[in-house]
């Protein structure tokens, strides 16, 4: 065999175990997706909702399960980073989710807020994140999250407007400045 020959089968099969890695990778999330859907299922935001206490753009940073900062959730949307928000009701939470549907989170579910400084693969300034403590209720039963948000324009608002929140609902909050735990 010649040297450009063998240098063609050898792109060839990198080519092809890059193009199966990629294929063995999409097949695995869309299996996690799968799995957590009846654990996160999608809520739909309630008709004739009271105005809102405030809403807030940022980012969605990601979701976990709560204090497993690192146990990405797939399902309904949440797994990816992106532009986002949230707009606070007296009744819940509406988590806006670049590209997706909106997300309600009824104020009973919601578990309390903290600062953050990292979650998956984003690490910021000390307490530069707000994280939002929830619980789904699906099929599965109830699962723990914890919601990473980021607010360029400032967290004191959304931070308090969630703690408040929580508060009225005789949830335990959080208070670790800086820290995911």
């Amino acid at each position: 065999m010649s040297g450009d020959a063998a240098r063609w089968l050898l792109g060839g099969v990198i080519l092809l175990a890059v193009a199966a890695l990629f294929v063995a990778m999409v097949r695995t999330w869309r299996t996690r997706v799968r799995k957590q859907a009846d654990t996160v299922p999608p809520v739909g935001v309630p008709a004739g909702l009271s105005p809102a206490v405030g809403s807030w753009d940022g980012f969605t940073v990601a979701t976990t399960r709560a204090d497993q900062p690192l146990e990405r959730i797939t399902a309904g949307g949440l797994g990816f980073r992106g532009r986002g928000g949230v707009s606070v009701h007296p009744t819940g939470v509406v988590l806006h989710l670049a590209g997706e549907t909106d997300r309600w989170i009824a104020a009973d579910l919601v578990r309390g807020a903290d600062r953050a400084t990292a979650a998956i693969d984003r690490v910021v300034e000390p307490g530069g994140l707000v994280r939002l403590r929830w619980t789904a209720t699906g099929a599965a039963g109830a699962t723990d999250l914890d919601t990473y948000l980021r607010f360029p324009e400032g967290d004191a608002a959304p931070l308090h407007a969630l703690q408040e929140l929580a508060t009225k609902h005789n949830h335990p909050q959080t208070a670790g400045e800086g820290t995911n735990s």
